[in-house]
Formats: structure tokens, sequence, C-alpha cells
């Protein structure tokens, strides 16, 4: 009996170590190294599409003007230097709905393209937790300019809107990473920046 429960003892202690091991090398999978960089465009796969149908936009938006006026905006009929925004997926489109404070409104929509362009790199600026340092991260969709409302003045041929989607982690990519978004409309007609925060999905 002694020697039966001494077997026991030292499968238990095995298994221990198997399952510790196992947990380092996933742990390992998501680990990150002083130094590291991606930048790629890789296939926008059902696991990345989801990561991304999974953002939800905090309920402001700013238009980036730098060091000029608002009025000096391009492409949208009254420009306002802040918004209200409301973004959902509608079929393969993702549909931003934007609403200034004096009630204009207008959309600007992006369709899923078959890409995603993906940039992480190690900023050297931040501490190693213990699992290597954390990443900033940049996720970027861009297929051709859609809208309507205050936007349809800038919608034209060859003009492409690009949401990036930005934040920090490791290796390992998800929603959850992300806290900010920045939406580029570039083209012939019409440039311009608009930015806001992303909420958590947890």
């Amino acid at each position: 009996m002694t020697e039966l429960i001494r077997h026991g003892l030292r499968l238990a202690a095995a298994l221990l170590v198997l399952v510790g091991a196992a947990s380092s090398a996933f742990a390992c999978a998501c680990c990150t190294n002083a130094g590291q960089r991606n930048v790629a465009t890789v296939a926008l796969d059902s696991g990345k599409r989801q990561e991304i149908e999974s953002l939800r936009f905090s309920g402001k938006a700013t238009l980036f003007t730098g060091e000029g006026d608002v009025e000096g905006i391009e492409g949208i009929a009254t420009p306002s230097g802040s918004y209200e925004v409301t973004a959902k997926w509608l079929d393969d489109r993702l549909v931003l709905s934007f609403r200034d404070n004096t009630g204009h409104t207008g959309t600007l929509a992006l369709a899923r393209p078959n890409t995603v362009s993906v940039f992480e790199v190690d900023p050297r600026d931040r501490p190693d937790r213990g699992h290597g340092p954390a990443l900033y991260k940049e996720w970027k969709l861009t297929a051709p300019a859609a809208g309507s409302g205050v936007f349809r003045p800038g919608i034209a041929p060859r003009q492409l809107l690009t949401l990036i989607l930005q934040g920090a982690g490791n290796s390992c990519t998800s929603a959850n990473d992300f806290s900010h978004w920045t939406l580029v409309m570039q083209g012939p007609k019409a440039n311009y920046t608009l930015f806001g925060d992303l909420m958590t999905t947890q």
C-alpha cells in the first residue's frame, strides 16, 4: 500500500511538472522580446475579423486640424471640431455615423477588405514585466471611401478611407489591446483625419 501511495505521488508530481511546462510554453507563445518588430500585410481571416467586429467605439470623435482652423478642412460640408459617433457593422461594411453639436449629420463607410496591415514594434521605452516589453500596435484597414450627409462632398473616385486601430500588448493580439482609433480620408478631393477612443470589450 505504501508503495502504491509513493507511486501515486510520483505520478502526481510528474503531472504537475508537465502542466507547468505546458503553461509556460503557452505563455511564451505570447511573450515579446526587446527590439521585436513585425510589419506585414496579411489576410483578414476569421480570427482577426472577430476581434475587429467586437470593438466598441466611444461616443466622441475629434477632427484633426493641427495648427489650422476647422473651416479650412475640405471635403466636409460643415466641418466641426467634434462629433458624436456611433459605429455598426452592416453586412460587410463598417458604418460610422457622425453628428455635430448643431445637428449636422453624415456617415462614412468602410467595406471590409481582404487584408489588414499589421504594425507591431517594441518602442523600447516600456518596462519588461517578465514576459517582455509591451508592443505598440496598429492594425490598418483600407477600402474605397463611401459616405453621405456632410461627408458627401469628399466622396469621389480614388478616395480611400483607412481605419487605424491603435494600442499595445503582447504577441497575442485581441480586441482588448486596442484603445484608440484613427480614420483617415485620402484622395484628390478630400484629405482629413478623425480620431477617438475605443472601449474594452470586457
